[in-house]
């Protein structure tokens, strides 16, 4: 941890000071109370004898006053760090709204301060792991309960063929629902973990996405899609199996939401700085108050939750947009479809 120029040097001249400080009074009133004593003749004083015992003299009655002066000034400096050892107990102990507000001097100012932020992140913290475990047992459960309910259902035996077809489709569709929550989750918390990069590799962009249309064929066949490309051909430096996880959740979010017959359009582009990908669909839109939210975990903008999905792939397209120094933005607004823009820095093209 890197230490503020200054602090240190700022810190040894305080108590410097105060040290100096203290020596002076101690002196200055031993000197006193001595000179006090001898007028009142408390204190025997004899010039023509050897100064041996008038030194022992002051001496001692500068260790007592010392030692008063000391024990009382000592608590000033050691206040703002008493302060601070009883908020890192309460921390220690799971209080992350404490706070401590400490102006003088400056150095303890300027650790107040780190010590507050440091207490707002770790709430912020705490609370995304209860939103994280409280979201992601909902999620987990409904199509539990769901496939239980019908397996149940399909056991009383009373149940026409149709019905028994019915139910089937509805226990393999939450079953694929469970499949893509647990497996968004894992890779959700393992892009999370990443710091740094690795398994570079350079491979042709345009056929990625193409690759990845491809492989969602059976989702927009049976909505009856079109699908309208207009890619230059670039090829890019970059972990190839993160990307194909943006590409495939941005294409099925777009396939999702798209009404049957519509058209999905996907363009990309690069100018002096970026390369840049658009997926345009034309479904129910997002409205703007909800735009800034539809990358945290978990978070669906269609509350109704008539389209299946679990709130982690988005949040995962941004995660891993971020490790390659990326971004992602939306454009859109109910009723008229939505635009994905994922924009990668050339710096990430050979």
């Amino acid at each position: 941890m890197k230490k503020k120029p200054g602090f240190m040097t700022s810190m040894t001249l305080i108590t410097t000071v105060i040290v100096f400080l203290l020596l002076t009074v101690t002196m200055f009133l031993s000197n006193i109370i001595t000179f006090f004593l001898i007028r009142k003749g408390w204190l025997p004083f004899h010039p023509s004898e050897p100064p041996v015992p008038m030194l022992l003299q002051n001496a001692f009655i500068s260790i007592v006053v010392g030692t008063v002066l000391t024990f009382f000034v000592v608590h000033l400096p050691l206040r703002p760090i008493q302060t601070l050892i009883q908020a890192i107990h309460e921390v220690a102990r799971g209080n992350f709204q404490t706070k401590i507000y400490i102006e003088h001097p400056r150095e303890f100012r300027e650790l107040s301060k780190s010590f507050n932020q440091m207490t707002d992140e770790l709430s912020g913290i705490e609370m995304l792991r209860s939103d994280f475990i409280n979201n992601f047992s909902h999620e987990f459960k409904s199509p539990i309960v769901s496939i239980s309910g019908f397996a149940r259902l399909m056991k009383s035996g009373n149940l026409t063929e149709e019905e028994q077809q019915e139910y089937l489709d509805i226990i393999i569709s939450e079953s694929a629902r469970l499949s893509e929550l647990s497996t968004n989750v894992l890779n959700l918390s393992k892009v999370e973990s990443m710091t740094l990069l690795t398994d570079f590799t350079c491979y042709n962009l345009s056929e990625q996405i193409r690759q990845c249309v491809v492989m969602l064929e059976a989702k927009w066949t049976q909505k009856n899609i079109t699908f309208q490309l207009d890619m230059e051909e670039l090829i890019l430096m970059g972990n190839e199996a993160l990307l194909t996880q943006v590409w495939t959740n941005l294409i099925d979010n777009a396939i999702k939401f798209s009404p049957e017959g519509s058209t999905i359009a996907i363009a990309l582009t690069k100018d002096d700085t970026a390369a840049h990908v658009s997926i345009r669909d034309e479904g129910i839109g997002i409205e703007p108050e909800k735009q800034k939210y539809i990358f945290d975990k978990f978070y669906q903008a269609d509350t109704s939750h008539s389209v299946a999905g679990n709130g982690l792939g988005l949040s995962l397209v941004s995660r891993i947009l971020k490790l390659h120094h990326g971004s992602v933005s939306v454009d859109s607004a109910p009723g008229r479809g939505s635009i994905f823009v994922v924009s990668l820095p050339l710096s990430q093209l050979s």
